[in-house]
């Protein structure tokens, strides 16, 4: 259970043993530290729900967490549209019925990108009859949403009670949808980009989409194609189907080209994600396409130079590392998390029980990431609240009370790739899981089984898996050092070699103080070599220097800046709108 200091508002995980009256325990603050640790100098009061410590006299109470505050957009009620703006919408194939249908508005707004206030067409996103947001457009194609309005999909109502929902990439696209007689379609708010897909609106209004049948219309470009994979991975392969636009881009193309009628039965003859194990080459034709004309993606990177030299990241794949223990393998793991997610958005998973107390794990990621020692010196109160926040939404663990087989734990990464959005689930180390063989099973056999489940997992859910294993004991050589661990050093099988995508060999040279990073093994050439690099930690912050040829590169920025992030609407995404509006 996650408690919270009254006074300092540090949070804390503890493990209860009764239900009810007074229990015992030692502190999670103090107990730590002190040299009789076992003494059991903490009460907490199950009815109450607080607790004490009569050592170091601190309060607790149960966490409760706080949800983020949004602001909401005034309901601005002038749906009489311009004769204009309505002859607009009738070339684009929308109807002055559908616009009043789906609140349609015009109206002056301020936009930053011209810097003045201008006529603008606004959609707005209801949500239970309330307004949550509104996406402003002007004629030179700005857009812009309420600011610190909540973010979730247009058209909510209208697909309260609907069985299927129809997923579209604009709004546009969506009375486009609505002109064809499907009222249950909803709008991402900040259509796609060919890099990071932020589905923050999802997470807002995940409850719309359970138990329902999905048909994704996103799209027909690299970004569209992403954007579908991405929510079809969220939402489950098996519950969505897929809408083909043949030779246009999107739906209101589509509309504009052949008409409603032909839309309707473009949507009717959506198709099924491929069954697991069968595949025809209608099934990747889009990717065969893409990959045609853009070539294959060199996969996502650090920001070490020379560590992106020899590998690159990407989705689908499993990463397996080895080292002796005590050389940084972990740390190493860490270190990559935090880069992709600063660069990439990623969010991780961990199943990680050697980490513990999470306390203190969260605090090395929160040095990691704002560059700085993790204290009350470095860090103020209030600014540890901002970086609580960031990773609250950003990192996520699992540790079960008890079962730690593989499907225990591959279960709960479900329901976070499917909830909270992880892209990487990180498994560290392999010997802490409880192996539970099949009948006869050699470990050989088992092995191979486990890697399985983990390769198919990734592939499935297009995340990333990290995969840290100890090695067998390594002898000493002639120096009186270690010698480089590789995959099939790792105790339990030649698998770990046989079938991983990638194999990392972490290693800290005790003669030169580095760490070396050994890539042993690299299934795709375009996403790495074989080959090694050297590294130098920096004790401030945990983070990893490279060397450039002449000097070490040290790395303190605060990836978090003054403040959290905000998402912004990127304004070279054009959200299916073609042509200028005749304000």
């Amino acid at each position: 259970m996650k408690i919270i200091n009254i006074k300092s508002k540090a949070e804390f995980n503890i493990e209860l043993f009764k239900i009810g009256g007074e229990e015992r325990l030692t502190c999670p603050e103090c107990s730590p530290n002190r040299k009789k640790s076992n003494v059991k100098c903490f009460s907490w009061n199950h009815s109450k729900g607080v607790g004490y410590c009569s050592h170091c006299g601190e309060t607790y109470g149960v966490y409760i967490e706080r949800k983020k505050e949004y602001k909401r957009p005034g309901w601005n009620n002038n749906t009489n549209l311009s004769e204009k703006l309505v002859k607009w919408f009738e070339n684009r194939g929308i109807s002055q019925f559908t616009l009043r249908q789906m609140n349609i508005t015009e109206g002056k707004e301020f936009m930053p990108q011209v810097g003045k206030e201008v006529n603008t067409v606004q959609f707005n996103y209801f949500r239970h009859g309330e307004l949550i947001n509104v996406k402003y457009r002007d004629g030179a194609k700005n857009f812009k949403l309420s600011k610190d309005a909540e973010l979730i999909v247009y058209n909510y109502d209208n697909c309260i009670d609907a069985k299927e929902i129809i997923i579209v990439e604009g709004e546009m696209d969506c009375l486009s949808m609505c002109e064809a007689g499907y009222y249950n379609c909803v709008s991402v708010p900040n259509g796609a980009t060919e890099k990071t897909i932020n589905l923050e609106y999802l997470d807002n209004c995940i409850e719309l989409f359970i138990d329902k049948k999905i048909i994704l219309a996103t799209d027909n470009d690299n970004p569209g194609v992403n954007l579908r994979n991405e929510l079809a991975a969220r939402l489950g392969v098996e519950n969505c189907m897929r809408v083909d636009f043949a030779d246009c881009k999107d739906a209101n193309e589509y509309l504009i080209k052949y008409g409603k009628t032909v839309l309707f039965e473009c949507v009717a003859n959506a198709k099924e994600f491929p069954v697991e194990g069968v595949f025809c080459t209608d099934d990747f034709e889009d990717d065969i396409f893409l990959l045609h004309e853009h070539g294959l993606n060199p996969g996502m990177q650090t920001g070490l130079r020379t560590v992106d030299e020899l590998i690159s990241f990407e989705y689908g794949r499993l990463y397996t590392f080895t080292g002796i223990p005590g050389h940084g393998k972990s740390e190493i793991v860490d270190q990559i998390c935090v880069s992709l997610n600063e660069r990439y958005g990623l969010r991780v998973g961990y199943f990680s029980p050697e980490n513990y107390p999470l306390s203190l794990f969260v605090s090395k990621l929160i040095e990691k990431t704002v560059g700085k020692r993790f204290s009350s010196q470095t860090i103020g109160k209030s600014e540890l609240q901002g970086y609580l926040n960031y990773m609250r939404a950003n990192y996520y663990f699992i540790m079960p009370e008890e079962n730690f087989t593989v499907e225990s734990i591959m279960s709960r990464a479900l329901h976070l790739v499917r909830n909270k959005g992880i892209k990487i689930l990180v498994i560290d180390p392999y010997n802490t899981l409880e192996h539970k063989k099949q009948g006869s099973e050699t470990e050989h056999e088992y092995v191979s089984r486990f890697l399985d489940v983990l390769r198919n997992f990734a592939k499935r859910n297009q995340i990333m898996i990290f995969l840290v294993a100890h090695p067998r004991k390594i002898q000493k050589i002639a120096s009186g050092l270690y010698d480089v661990p590789n995959m099939y050093d790792i105790s339990g099988s030649s698998n770990f070699y046989n079938k991983t995508d990638f194999g990392i060999s972490v290693y800290r040279n005790f003669g030169s103080g580095l760490t070396e990073l050994y890539v042993q093994k690299v299934k795709f050439k375009h996403l790495g070599k074989v080959g090694n690099c050297s590294l130098s930690w920096n004790s401030t912050n945990g983070r990893y220097s490279h060397f450039d040829g002449s000097n070490w590169i040290e790395d303190n920025r605060n990836y978090l800046g003054a403040t959290e992030p905000k998402i912004e609407i990127n304004n070279t995404i054009d959200t299916t709108i073609e042509d200028e509006i005749p304000f």
